[in-house]
């Protein structure tokens, strides 16, 4: 049976939240410098909401020691957020350097193409571990 804990109703809650931004950040598109990136950030907002939205669902089911429940609960969430947000800020700036197909014909000042370049590794780097560590805590309800 799977049951809410704090940590996964705390998923829930940032997920669901950021689902209603990635909304929002939709209707937003068209005003814009680079609309290609927007929608980007749009469908990384909602698909990131609606994983961790799921994640506090069946958090219950995660066996990971204490320490390590945090990291991958709150990596997931801050390596999301910190995509989304390298994402959103090139669609704003026009930086294209680390999302090159999206940001195709466009540009932006050193500083913003250095900005996005580090959120969208780290971010990335990030979730990739906690998720990682996501599919070893879950391994437990295979037996």
């Amino acid at each position: 049976m799977i049951e809410l804990t704090q940590i996964g109703a705390q998923l829930i809650f940032i997920g669901i939240i950021f689902f209603l931004v990635g909304l929002i950040q939709g209707a937003l598109i068209p005003t814009v410098k680079n609309s290609r990136m927007a929608l980007s950030g749009h469908l990384t907002a909602v698909q990131c909401g609606m994983a961790l939205a799921i994640f506090g669902v069946i958090w219950s089911q995660v066996v990971l020691p204490l320490s390590l429940e945090f990291f991958v609960a709150y990596g997931c969430a801050l390596g999301f957020i910190l995509i989304w947000l390298g994402i959103t800020i090139a669609s704003v700036t026009g930086a294209s350097k680390a999302l090159p197909i999206a940001g195709a014909g466009f540009s932006a000042t050193a500083a913003f193409e250095f900005m996005v370049k580090i959120m969208v590794r780290i971010g990335s780097l990030l979730s990739l571990i906690a998720c990682t560590l996501l599919v070893f805590g879950l391994l437990p309800i295979l037996q």
